[in-house]
């Protein structure tokens, strides 16, 4: 302690505050402890071999405590080859670990966290805790099923891919589906995002947000990468992220890379694949579905219009059988009956003729005077009738005559061909001939005979006459 000047208050130089703070520090924390805090930025630098990480402790957001650490070289490559060894991936920022250090101080650098061993299974146990609760919360808000839920198209054609431009993944993807051996074409447009560790979140999310402005030119979202440990894919256990694939409005389908422990993400999405190719054999497939299916339906269309065809043909037949017998039976009627018609014709022209005669005869005996003349006009008077009588037997019989052959174009017109050529048509309904509204129901399938060729429809209105 210093007091060169009794006006001035007595004092400590940095260094003697410095060496008793050190030798505090030195007497409290004399020995090593596990330390759970955030890495919010590594700090390796590869020529030293020497890491620097920032500790960070948050709270909803918000961050409580920050020291600096320090992790020596020779500490540093196997600590991070057992890391690795683990969680698949090497430390980066944004993780959560389980850290053995001893609390230092020095006078020139300050207080430091001297790390000597990272426990990476803590870090794989912080990844569940957070993909437990992201599940947890989204079946209480009720969004883990909605994407699962959409209907999508028959064909996805037009895909929004989200991936690294640069990812082998994304390469594999666009030569798949393009260059499949059924010239099947699709449409896919690609929107760059980070895919792994803390900066895939708001990558990704940003990008969703994007397509989400122009979602009418899509039918659905791949989100691709090539690959990757359990810790690099913890980004997809967030509920922010998890979250916007589970409300998104497409269907959104997932090939990251990951065979085993599904991320929050994947569980969400409409579809999950394990690689960027799988997601790209599963397109081409939904065209593979579709494909049979035209095909099984081209073959039910026909094999329905050949039943059809022979059915209706059989009908046909039926039908001009039926309508033949009954042309037929009139032309007979009408022969008998112009028969009938000419014999009381001339059974009427002689029972005139006689009639008159015997007028005639009458009057001839019953004059008294001037025989001759009476006897003349008689005559003329037969005659006249007679001429008349025969007259009008030959016009009743011409009469008759046309009257027949009018009864015969009236048949021949009658016959179906004929019925038909004429411009009307048959309309049938289970192979029967509607004559009335009152059997028919709307949606009923009807089918029309014309003279050359049929036609199917179908009762879109009922209006009664």
């Amino acid at each position: 302690m210093h007091n060169p000047d009794k006006n001035i208050p007595k004092y400590y130089s940095l260094a003697e505050l410095s060496a008793s703070i050190e030798s505090v520090i030195a007497k409290t924390y004399h020995r090593a402890y596990w330390v759970k805090a955030e890495i919010a930025k590594l700090n390796y630098y590869p020529k030293s071999g020497h890491c620097y990480p920032d500790l960070v402790e948050k709270k909803d957001g918000a961050v409580k405590a920050q020291i600096r650490g320090t992790i020596w070289s020779g500490y540093f490559s196997e600590i991070n080859r057992k890391f690795t060894s683990v969680t698949k991936e090497a430390l980066a920022d944004g993780m959560t670990v389980l850290f053995l250090a001893r609390v230092s101080y020095s006078a020139v650098y300050g207080l430091s966290l001297q790390i000597t061993d990272i426990e990476p299974s803590f870090t794989l146990g912080e990844m569940a805790k957070e993909k437990s609760l992201s599940i947890e919360k989204l079946k209480k808000e009720g969004l883990f099923t909605r994407n699962k839920d959409i209907s999508a198209p028959l064909l996805l054609r037009r895909i929004a891919v989200i991936s690294v431009e640069t990812s082998k993944g994304y390469h594999d993807f666009v030569k798949t589906i393009d260059n499949n051996n059924w010239n099947y074409k699709f449409f896919h447009m690609l929107f760059p995002a980070v895919l792994q560790g803390e900066a895939a979140i708001a990558s990704i999310t940003e990008q969703l947000k994007r397509i989400r402005k122009v979602i009418s030119h899509f039918d659905a979202v791949a989100i691709i990468r090539g690959g990757g440990g359990d810790v690099g894919l913890s980004s997809f256990d967030s509920y922010k992220l998890s979250c916007e694939v589970a409300s998104f409005p497409l269907p959104v389908i997932t090939g990251i890379g990951h065979a085993t422990n599904e991320t929050v993400t994947e569980l969400v999405a409409w579809e999950n694949k394990i690689t960027p190719t799988d997601v790209a054999y599963f397109l081409i497939q939904k065209y593979h579905n579709f494909s049979v299916r035209i095909e099984n339906a081209e073959k039910s269309v026909i094999d329905k219009s050949l039943g059809f065809l022979s059915e209706n043909r059989n009908d046909l037949r039926n039908i001009s059988m039926v309508l033949k017998s009954a042309t037929d039976n009139i032309i007979n009627v009408n022969h008998n009956y112009l028969r009938q018609q000419l014999l009381d014709l001339k059974y009427v022209s002689k029972k005139n003729v006689e009639i008159k005669k015997q007028l005639v005869q009458d009057v001839v005996s019953s004059l008294s005077y001037n025989p001759r003349v009476i006897l003349s006009d008689s005559r003329h008077d037969l005659d006249k009738h007679i001429t008349n009588l025969i007259v009008y037997s030959k016009s009743l019989i011409k009469q008759s005559h046309r009257d027949m052959l009018s009864l015969e174009d009236k048949v021949q017109l009658l016959k179906p061909e004929n019925v038909l050529k004429r411009g009307y048509s048959i309309t049938l309904k289970d192979g029967k001939p509607v004559t009335s509204y009152s059997n028919l129901n709307k949606d009923d399938e009807l089918e029309t005979v014309l003279y050359k060729g049929k036609i199917k429809s179908r009762i879109s209105e009922i209006k009664e006459d």
